[in-house]
């Protein structure tokens, strides 16, 4: 998802971070994030396309796909060639990524619904229990 493009789209009836990311894309992310924190500094679409694989029976083109995809929004980067493989790293770290997505969506509710959003945000820092969720 590009944070700032008129297409973007947050997913209310998913949960974490397949509210910002489509499915496969979410699975991806989580992977690479998960093998450079523990130490890998790039990754290569087959080393997140074997546990993708065995887990979802997916193919290796579909994965490069979505891996270049990514690297278009901005969420992935190319930063080395391992032949003619491209080496992905994270543009961001997880943490870091959520809080610019949670700000993108609570800046577009307070853009749109300025009054309701800041009461709302005022009597939930409050702790008052009037800020409930309507249906």
């Amino acid at each position: 998802m590009r944070l700032h493009d008129q297409n973007a789209s947050f997913r209310f009836n998913q949960s974490g971070l397949k509210k910002f990311l489509g499915d496969l894309e979410c699975d991806v992310m989580e992977l690479v994030w998960k093998k450079c924190a523990h130490g890998q500094a790039t990754v290569i679409v087959r080393d997140i396309y074997e546990p993708l694989h065995k887990s979802r029976g997916i193919a290796y083109t579909t994965v490069m796909t979505t891996m270049v995809r990514l690297a278009e929004k901005g969420i992935l980067k190319i930063v080395d060639k391992a032949g003619l493989a491209n080496c992905y790293a994270p543009a961001q770290p997880r943490k870091e990524f959520i809080r610019k997505n949670v700000a993108w969506v609570l800046d577009t509710f307070l853009k749109e619904y300025p009054d309701d959003a800041a009461e709302y945000l005022a009597n939930r820092k409050s702790g008052s229990r009037t800020a409930k969720r309507s249906r």
